[in-house]
C-alpha cells in the first residue's frame, strides 16, 4: 500500500514434506530389534504368570480333595470308634470291663469328632481360594466342588532329565534370554551412533499465486535433497551411553546365568521330591494296612479277655494317624508333581 493506492498479492501452497533416514550402518535396525526383544520378553513374562496361575489352581484343588478325604477318614473312624464305645459300655454293664475302658473309648471318639469342624473350615477356605484364582464367586465354586471326590491316584515315575535345552522352555529363562538380546542390540545401536547419519529430504506439492490454478499440472513442484548429520563432539554423552549399555548387558547376562542355575536347581529338587514321595506313599500304605490288621486283632483279643483295652486304644490311634498320613502323602506327591510341572516350564513330553 502507498500513495493512496492499494495492491494485493497472494501465494497458495499445498505441500507434503517427507524425510527418510537411510539406515546405512544399522542403528535403527538395532533399536527395532531391541524393542522387538523387549516385547517378546513381556510375552514370556505373561506365559510365566499363566504357568504359575495354573500351578496355584492345581495345588488348591488337590488341597481341597485332600481335606475332603481327610474329613471322610475322620467320619468313618468316628463310626468305628463309636462301635468300640458301645462295645465297652455293653461289657461294662456285664461286668467284663471297667468304667475306665468306657471313658478311654469315649475320649478317643470325641477327640476324633472334635477334628471335623476344623477340617470343614479348611475345606471352605480352600474353596474360597479357588474362587479367587478362577475369578468366580465363592458360591459358584462351592456348588461344583462341595461333593467330596478322591485324590487322583497317580504314582508313575516321570522320566525327565534336566538338560539346559529342556529348561529353556521355562518362560523365565526365555525372558532372561530376550533381555540379553535386547541389551545387546541397544549396545550395538549406541556404538553405531558414532557414525554419520544420512537422510533424504523430499517435498512435493502445488504452488500458485491464484487459488483456481493451484491444482493444475503447471503448479506442481517437487524437490529431493540428500543430507548428512555427523556429531563429532557432544561432551562425552555417547561414551557414557555406551558404558551404560555395556553395564546393562553384563547385568542381563548375569541375570540369565542366575535364572538358568535357579531353574536347574528347582527342577532337580522337584524331581527328587516327587520320586521320594512315591516311595513314601508305598511305605505309608503298608503301615496303614498293618494298622487295620492290628486293630482287628486287638479287638478280637480284647473280646476274649486276652489283652487290655490299652492295646485297642493304641490300635485306634495308629489307624487314624496312618490313614491320615496316607491321604497327606498322596496330596503331597501330587503337589510335588505340580511343582515339577512348574519347574519345567509347563509340562514335558
Amino acid at each position: 500500500t502507498g500513495g493512496g493506492s492499494h495492491s494485493w498479492s497472494g501465494q497458495y501452497n499445498l505441500t507434503a514434506n517427507m524425510t527418510w533416514e537411510v539406515d546405512l550402518f544399522g542403528s535403527i535396525r538395532q533399536r527395532v530389534k531391541a524393542q522387538r526383544e523387549q516385547f517378546r520378553a513381556s510375552e514370556e513374562e505373561y506365559r510365566g504368570v499363566m504357568v504359575s496361575l495354573c500351578a496355584q489352581v492345581a495345588t488348591a484343588y488337590f488341597s481341597l480333595r485332600q481335606y475332603q478325604q481327610e474329613w471322610e477318614v475322620l467320619d468313618h473312624n468316628c463310626e468305628s470308634q463309636l462301635a468300640v464305645v458301645n462295645l465297652t459300655e455293653a461289657r461294662n454293664r456285664s461286668g467284663l470291663a471297667s468304667k475306665l475302658d468306657v471313658a478311654q473309648a469315649r475320649q478317643v471318639y470325641y477327640g476324633t469328632l472334635a477334628q471335623q469342624p476344623a477340617m470343614e473350615a479348611r475345606i471352605i477356605g480352600v474353596m474360597n481360594t479357588l474362587a479367587v484364582l478362577l475369578g468366580q464367586f465363592p458360591q459358584d465354586v462351592v456348588e461344583g466342588l462341595s461333593t467330596p471326590a478322591p485324590l487322583p491316584d497317580y504314582m508313575e515315575v516321570v522320566g525327565v532329565d534336566v538338560p539346559a535345552s529342556l529348561l529353556r522352555r521355562r518362560p523365565d529363562v526365555r525372558q532372561a534370554e530376550r533381555q540379553v538380546d535386547a541389551q545387546a542390540a541397544l549396545l550395538g545401536a549406541a556404538k553405531r551412533d558414532w557414525l554419520p547419519r544420512f537422510f533424504l529430504d523430499g517435498s512435493i506439492g502445488y504452488a500458485s499465486t491464484e487459488l483456481k490454478s493451484l491444482p493444475r499440472a503447471g503448479s506442481l513442484s517437487w524437490q529431493i535433497a540428500p543430507s548428512m548429520s555427523w556429531t563429532l563432539f557432544n561432551g562425552g554423552q555417547r561414551t557414557n551411553t555406551i558404558r551404560l549399555n555395556r553395564a546393562q548387558l553384563d547385568e542381563a547376562i548375569t541375570q540369565y546365568n542366575q535364572t538358568v542355575l535357579t531353574a536347574m536347581q528347582e527342577a532337580a529338587t522337584a524331581m527328587s521330591a516327587y520320586t521320594n514321595s512315591i516311595e513314601q506313599i508305598v511305605a505309608t500304605r503298608q503301615a496303614f494296612v498293618q494298622s487295620q490288621t492290628a486293630l482287628t486283632l486287638s479287638l478280637d483279643l480284647y473280646k476274649q479277655g486276652l489283652t487290655t483295652f490299652q492295646s485297642v486304644l493304641d490300635a485306634q490311634r495308629s489307624l487314624l494317624g496312618y490313614e491320615e498320613s496316607l491321604v497327606q502323602a498322596q496330596a503331597a506327591s501330587l503337589t510335588t508333581l505340580v511343582q515339577l510341572y512348574q519347574a519345567l516350564g509347563g509340562g514335558w513330553e
